[in-house]
């Protein structure tokens, strides 16, 4: 499946971080006869952003053609569709933006609020453009996607702007106090990163907010955590800075497949110190090219879907094309690891029970760490934090991990499975180092 590049779209998310941003954004507003205030700010600043990403290549900005469309947009706080609709206008009247035929009809039309409407920018400095740096600021903080059928799903390890949501208004009746608590701990998280930024030097933008998505109309399915550094791959994560400090990416070593043991009670087949869960079926599948990756890829795969016993990898799977391969390795899977056979497609799977149970790991993660006055960013299952925070990073994620695994078994009368969790911390693109776990 073709995914939206994250650097394609435009979303109200953005502010000025230096001078030449500021001068920027005030001359547009201006130049556009705007008062200038927080909403004209934010909207002016996440166009400007995205037009230095692209650099002269086309975006999409969601025009809609209705008001249910629009919506989307009041989803941001600070803003409404009504003010974003009314930039857009000026934008297009002034020259500032002109329509594009420059990207192919297959990049992603289904991402459930119509189709890309894709405009080029023009008309804006080019150097000033370039001297100017800008912090996404404004997202939303919790998102809830309405119910949907397993066949609407979309098969993306980035949201993006894939699934219809509920308005605030909705979530915040329909969930109360634990939308509240969600909401809460994401604006304490942010007004920490507001201090302690992270920078991207390769773009020269900062990210200081994130947003956590849940599934299926429930405050109990999903729950990860968003923000503008997700959308990138660890290489390329981990030449960024938080206030010029260089970083480092801790990574829980198969989190999937050690929830789903602690949590049904089926300990996998390995006893004793292990480095990577993964290695009892690697070893069986030493004549297969990108072992590794096809793993993982059918572990993703199985959870996802909740069948544990599928008899074809996905539609549009870039390394799994081969039926017998795709079956050999789910059979390997399945014996190592017979926590897979409680795989069900109602609740216990990866959209569902899986991602919330991680996501509120690595909330817990985020918390703790932030009482100790370090400062990490979450991406799914594992942490970046300043160079020199890593070991404490580590030994907080082994210790809420059993905290909250003995909670669950003790709470669902099932067998305490003493699992201590493996990670890997990564210091460059050839530099990691592998903490053991263990298993009793």
């Amino acid at each position: 499946m073709h995914l939206l590049n994250p650097m394609y779209y435009f979303k109200p998310s953005y502010t000025p971080h230096n001078g030449a941003a500021n001068i920027l954004v005030r001359s547009l507003a201006e130049g556009l006869g705007l008062s200038f205030n927080k909403k004209y700010e934010i909207i002016l600043s996440s166009f400007l952003a995205v037009a230095k990403k692209v650099n002269g290549q086309s975006f999409d900005w969601m025009k809609g053609n209705d008001d249910e469309t629009l919506k989307f947009w009041n989803l941001f706080p600070s803003v409404s569709s009504q003010s974003i609709q009314k930039v857009y206008n000026l934008l297009n009247e002034h020259d500032y933006i002109k329509s594009s035929s420059d990207f192919p009809n297959y990049i992603r039309e289904s991402i459930g609020i119509g189709k890309p409407s894709w405009i080029k920018a023009n008309r804006l400095p080019k150097n000033f453009l370039e001297e100017a740096s800008f912090i996404e600021s404004n997202l939303p903080s919790v998102l809830v996607n309405t119910l949907e059928t397993y066949e609407g799903k979309s098969f993306s390890i980035n949201e993006a702007l894939t699934a219809p949501k509920l308005d605030i208004k909705q979530a915040k009746q329909k969930f109360g106090k634990d939308y509240m608590l969600a909401h809460e701990t994401v604006l304490k998280m942010n007004e920490l990163w507001s201090k302690y930024p992270l920078y991207n030097p390769k773009q020269n933008e900062l990210y200081s907010s994130a947003r956590r998505i849940f599934h299926n109309g429930s405050i109990k399915s999903g729950g990860r955590w968003y923000g503008g550094w997700t959308d990138f791959e660890t290489h390329q994560r981990l030449s960024f800075t938080i206030n010029d400090n260089p970083v480092v990416q801790v990574d829980v070593n198969a989190m999937i497949l050690s929830l789903l043991s602690s949590m049904t009670g089926k300990p996998m087949h390995m006893i004793g110190v292990f480095k990577d869960i993964y290695q009892p079926v690697l070893v069986k599948m030493c004549e297969i090219a990108n072992a590794r990756d096809k793993l993982k890829q059918v572990i993703m795969e199985l959870t996802f879907s909740g069948n544990p016993y599928i008899e074809k990898p996905f539609l549009g799977s870039d390394i799994l094309d081969n039926v017998d391969e795709f079956i050999y390795i789910r059979d390997l899977c399945l014996q190592a690891y017979p926590a897979l056979k409680c795989l069900d497609n109602e609740y216990f799977n990866f959209t569902n029970a899986l991602s919330y149970h991680e996501a509120n790991i690595l909330t817990q993660t985020l918390i703790n760490l932030k009482e100790k006055e370090i400062v990490a960013y979450p991406i799914h299952d594992c942490v970046i934090v300043r160079l020199g925070d890593e070991f404490e990073a580590v030994e907080t994620f082994k210790k809420v991990f059993k905290e909250y695994v003995f909670s669950f078994q003790a709470r669902n009368d099932l067998p305490r499975i003493d699992l201590d969790i493996a990670l890997t911390v990564e210091f460059d693109p050839s530099s990691k180092l592998r903490v053991e776990g263990s298993s009793g």
